[in-house]
C-alpha cells in the first residue's frame, strides 16, 4: 500500500509539475519572442522613418544592438543597403511590405547562403534563429523594404536554462513528495500493522484478547472497534458451540447409559426383554427427536432453512394441533379464541412452531390448554395457554435458550430436551416475528406475533374471519370439556 500510494503521488505530482513547467516555459518563450520581435519592429520603424525623412538610403545602416542585422531591399529583391555585420549578403528573408506597412515573423532561419558565410562575414550571437520585422518605405523615387533581424539566441538560452532548472527542481520536489507520502502512509498504517500483529497472535482457544483501539475516530479506529466487535461475536459463538457440545454430551449420556443397561438386562433376563425393548425404543425415539431438533437449529443458524413464502391459514394449523392434543386425551383443549387468519410464510415451519408450543403446553399444563389466533392490524397473534405453574419473570427469556428446562418449577414425567422453544423462537424470527411468554394466572401464555407480510414477502394474504370463526366454534363445541 505504501508503494502504491508513493508511486501514485509521484505520478500525480510529477504530472502536475510537468504541466506547470510546460506552461511556465511556454509563457516565458512567448514573452521573450514577443519582446525580441517588438525590438526588431521598433528598429525597422526607426530606420524606415530615417530613410523617409531624408528621402535617401544610407550606404551603411546603423543598428542599436550587436545581435541585430538590417537590410534595405528594393521591390525587385536587390539589397540596397545593409548593416556592417551582414554587408554583401543576399536578402535575409523573402518578406516585403508596402510603404508604411509593418510585417513581422517571430521565428525564422536566415538565408542558407548567409549561414554558409556566417563565420567569415556574419557576426551575430549564439545561433541562426531570429525574429524579423519588415517596414515598407518610399525614397529616392522608389519603394523598398527595411528588414531587421533580431537574434533569438539570448531568449533561447534563457528558456533552456529555465527548462534545466525546472526539470531539476520539479524532479526533486516530486521525489520529496513521494518520500513524504511514503513516510506519512507508513505512520498512518502503523496502527493497522499493530492490529494485524495482534490478530496473527489470536487463536481459537484465546478469543478474550482485544485489539488496541486508537483514540482517533478515523478509519483505523473504526476498523479496530469493528474487529473487536467481531471478536466478541466469535467468542460468543465459540462459547455457544462449546456449551452446545457439553449440553449434547450431557443429554445423550444418560439415555445411552440407560439404553445400554436395558439391553444388558434384556440379554441376561429374556423374560423381561419385551418390556425393556419397548423402553429402549422409547429412549431411541427421544434421542432421535433431540438429534432432529439439533439438526434443525444448526441448519437455521447456517441459513439453510429459509422459509418459503406461501399463503398459510394459521387458524387451520392451530386447529390441527388442537385435534392432535385432544386425541391424546391428556388435557382439555379449547379453541374458542381461534379466528380466521391468513399470512405469508412456510406452512411446515409454522406447523412445527405451533406443535412445539402445543407439546410444551401439554407437558406443563394442569388440566387444560387453550389456543387463540387473531388479527391485530397487519400482525397475526397466536397464543397457546396452559394452566400449569407458569414461568417466573426472571426465566421468561432464558427458556428460549437451548437445553434450558425449569424442571424445578415446571416438572413433568415427559420432560423434553429443552430445544422446542428454541426452535419456536428461530422460526418466529425467520418469519419476521417474535415470541414471548406472559403470566396467565394461573399458568403461562406463549404469545407469537407474526406479520401478515414478512420482510421479503410478496403477494396478498387475506383472512376469512366469519367462516373461520364459525368453524372454530363448531370444533370447540365438539371438544371435551
Amino acid at each position: 500500500m505504501r508503494v502504491r500510494a508513493s508511486v501514485a503521488a509521484l505520478a500525480i505530482v510529477g504530472t502536475a509539475f510537468a504541466l506547470s513547467a510546460v506552461g511556465v516555459v511556454w509563457s516565458l518563450r512567448s514573452s521573450l519572442d514577443s519582446s525580441t520581435t517588438n525590438t526588431a519592429a521598433a528598429e525597422a520603424l526607426d530606420i524606415a522613418s530615417f530613410i523617409t525623412a531624408r528621402d535617401r538610403i544610407p550606404h551603411r545602416l546603423s543598428i542599436s544592438l550587436e545581435d541585430m542585422a538590417a537590410q534595405v531591399v528594393s521591390s525587385s529583391g536587390q539589397v540596397l543597403s545593409a548593416s556592417r555585420n551582414i554587408a554583401g549578403q543576399p536578402p535575409m528573408v523573402d518578406l516585403t511590405a508596402a510603404p508604411g506597412q509593418l510585417r513581422t515573423r517571430p521565428r525564422v532561419v536566415l538565408h542558407p547562403r548567409i549561414l554558409r558565410h556566417r563565420i567569415r562575414r556574419l557576426d551575430l550571437d549564439l545561433d541562426y534563429r531570429f525574429a524579423v520585422a519588415a517596414v515598407g518605405f518610399e525614397a529616392e523615387g522608389r519603394s523598398g523594404t527595411v528588414l531587421v533581424a533580431n537574434s533569438l539566441g539570448a531568449a533561447d538560452h534563457a528558456v533552456g536554462l529555465v527548462e534545466v532548472l525546472l526539470a531539476a527542481a520539479l524532479g526533486g520536489l516530486a521525489l520529496l513528495v513521494a518520500a513524504l507520502v511514503w513516510a506519512l502512509t507508513g505512520r498512518a498504517l502503523r496502527p493497522v500493522e499493530r492490529i494485524r500483529a495482534e490478530v496473527a497472535e489470536l487463536s481459537a482457544t484465546n478469543l478474550r484478547r482485544r485489539l488496541p483501539e486508537p483514540a482517533t475516530k478515523d478509519e483505523v479506529g473504526r476498523l479496530a472497534r469493528t474487529m473487536n466487535s467481531m471478536l466478541e461475536r466469535l467468542a460468543a459463538s465459540t462459547e455457544r458451540q462449546r456449551q452446545l457440545v457439553a449440553d449434547v454430551s450431557h443429554e445423550l449420556r444418560n439415555p445411552l447409559a440407560a439404553l445400554g443397561a436395558q439391553l444388558e438386562v434384556a440379554t441376561l433376563d429374556p423374560s423381561a426383554a419385551p418390556e425393556l425393548l419397548r423402553e429402549s425404543i422409547a429412549e431411541v425415539e427421544a434421542m432421535s427427536s433431540m438429534v432432529d431438533d439439533l439438526l434443525t437449529l444448526a441448519r437455521m443458524d447456517e441459513g439453510m432453512l429459509p422459509p418459503h413464502r406461501d399463503e398459510v391459514d394459521l387458524d387451520e394449523l392451530a386447529l390441527s394441533q388442537a385435534d392432535r392434543l385432544r386425541s391424546r386425551g391428556r388435557v382439555k383443549v379449547s379453541v374458542r379464541g381461534v379466528e380466521g387468519a391468513r399470512l405469508l410464510g412456510d406452512e411446515g415451519q409454522l406447523s412445527r412452531l405451533i406443535a412445539n408450543l402445543a407439546d410444551n403446553a401439554e407437558r406443563h399444563a394442569g388440566s387444560a390448554v387453550t389456543f387463540s389466533v387473531r388479527h391485530e392490524g397487519e400482525v397475526v397473534v397466536l397464543e397457546v395457554t396452559d394452566d400449569g405453574p407458569g414461568v417466573p419473570p426472571e426465566h421468561r427469556e432464558a427458556i428460549f435458550e437451548r437445553f434450558v428446562r425449569l424442571d424445578s418449577a415446571r416438572s413433568h414425567r415427559d420432560a423434553g430436551a429443552g430445544l422446542g422453544l428454541a426452535i419456536v423462537r428461530e422460526i418466529a424470527r425467520a418469519h419476521g416475528g417474535s415470541v414471548g411468554v406472559e403470566d396467565a394466572s394461573p399458568g403461562a401464555r406463549f404469545v407469537v406475533r407474526l406479520p401478515v407480510r414478512p420482510p421479503g414477502g410478496d403477494g396478498p394474504a387475506h383472512s376469512r374471519p366469519a367462516a373461520r370463526a364459525r368453524a372454530a366454534s363448531e370444533v370447540s363445541g365438539r371438544a371435551p370439556r
